[in-house]
């Protein structure tokens, strides 16, 4: 019986002996299980890290007889900033670490997702528009042990998360088509970035210039006449906090001159005023859009000039010649004429002084010009597309023979059609 007892109570030693060491064991490794001794991954943001705020882990203890959980760095309740200066970018790059699996999310003050980003090793995020955002990763990583070999199984799997806050700022971004221009050239002054509670503003005694809204923010055109006198003029560019004052410098053209045998009779001082009154109140209206788009091509088929832009007129012994603030095109009667870009019809009628008279609005205070046209195609109000014919050429009004009068002008101003048709002309920069 006491063998027996004996037996029994040496049993139960090494059953509790054993439970002790596998308890040891298991709770050593339970214990040592965490992702203390695993390097969260870098993931930056145009250079910058974002800062690591917690992780979670499941990893399997003594083979996947159990399984710890841990979360030993809880969130933080205030969310750190990415940068301690606002950004003033309008993108944000970021690179994320190879071969690990990423979960990234940025969301605006309204908590609205604006951008995704799954298992990618690089993206960029452009901002909507200024303002607060908050940037959201998790990063998924397998755990594996010094000693194993390169095919061993992973020892459970952890995520770490990210997240950081970013104030935007970008200011507008300023453009000028060129600091230095010909008379007969256009000056486009453009604005990019976020524009949404900016309205720009230009000062400058070059002539009129209205913002209009173009792909990525928003261009104004300037005209240079062909009189505009050479030297430096100041435009002045005002949008939110941007306030910048460039010097522009228009540069002497040489035109050419005409002598011509006799004076052209007097016009009537009362179609002179007729054509004033008419034509005057235009120069001041831009439209805060753009109708055309491409390039300008010619209102007529004819190349062949009468005049050309910018062209002394010395008359008779006359030593103060007149000047030309468009093109004569030695079109015969009747030949089509059409518009040169897209846009709206503003004013089309007769004028004693200068005919059947059309003029199409492009959008931005740019129009088009027709003068002596023999019928009218159009009427005001009309929107026209490029080359859609208009009317026809012709010689009515004070002309000596047929032929079309076509001007270029930004308000008052005046511009060289020849630049805007052989599309060399600072007008295109602002598309």
């Amino acid at each position: 019986m006491r063998t027996f007892q004996k037996i029994l109570v040496w049993i139960l030693l090494v059953v509790v002996f054993t439970g002790l060491i596998v308890g040891g064991v298991v709770g050593y490794s339970y214990f040592q299980t965490d992702a203390d001794h695993v390097a969260a991954p870098v993931i930056l943001a145009d250079e910058l890290p974002l800062p690591v705020n917690g992780y979670s882990w499941n990893e399997p203890v003594m083979g996947g007889i159990l399984f710890k959980k841990s979360s030993d760095v809880p969130k933080a309740l205030l969310i750190p900033a990415l940068s301690e200066e606002e950004w003033t970018q309008t993108s944000l790059r970021f690179t994320l670490p190879k071969g690990i699996a990423v979960h990234l999310v940025v969301r605006d003050e309204a908590e609205n997702v604006i951008f995704e980003s799954i298992n990618e090793e690089s993206a960029v995020l452009d901002f909507p528009a200024n303002g607060l955002y908050t940037i959201e990763a998790d990063a998924t990583i397998p755990k594996h042990r010094p000693t194993d070999h390169p095919n061993a199984p992973a020892h459970g799997y952890g995520t770490f998360h990210y997240t950081a806050r970013l104030r935007v700022n970008a200011p507008p971004k300023l453009e000028f088509s060129s600091l230095k221009l010909l008379q007969g050239d256009v000056l486009t002054v453009r604005l990019s970035g976020f524009l949404e509670d900016c309205e720009p503003v230009i000062e400058t005694e070059l002539g009129l210039a209205q913002f209009c809204p173009v792909p990525g923010g928003k261009a104004a055109v300037i005209g240079i006449h062909y009189n505009r006198e050479p030297g430096v003029w100041p435009v002045r560019v005002i949008c939110g906090t941007l306030d910048v004052t460039q010097e522009i410098t228009v540069v002497h053209r040489d035109f050419p001159k005409q002598h011509v045998a006799s004076d052209a009779p007097a016009p009537d001082p009362k179609a002179e005023q007729e054509w004033r009154d008419a034509i005057y109140p235009l120069y001041s209206a831009a439209e805060p859009e753009f109708y055309w788009d491409g390039t300008f091509v010619r209102p007529c088929e004819s190349e062949a000039q009468l005049a050309a832009y910018g062209l002394f007129r010395y008359s008779g012994d006359s030593k103060r010649p007149s000047r030309s603030a468009g093109i004569d095109y030695a079109c015969a009667a009747g030949d089509a004429i059409r518009s040169p870009a897209r846009g709206v019809v503003v004013f089309s009628d007769f004028l004693q002084l200068t005919g059947n008279t059309v003029i199409v609005s492009h959008g931005g205070g740019l129009k088009s010009y027709f003068f002596y046209l023999d019928t009218l195609a159009c009427q005001r109000g009309d929107s026209v597309a490029a080359q859609q014919v208009i009317g026809t050429a012709g010689q009515s009004g004070l002309t000596s023979g047929p032929r079309l009068h076509y001007e270029a002008r930004i308000g008052n101003q005046s511009i060289d059609p020849e630049l805007l048709f052989n599309g060399k002309s600072g007008l295109y920069a602002a598309k």
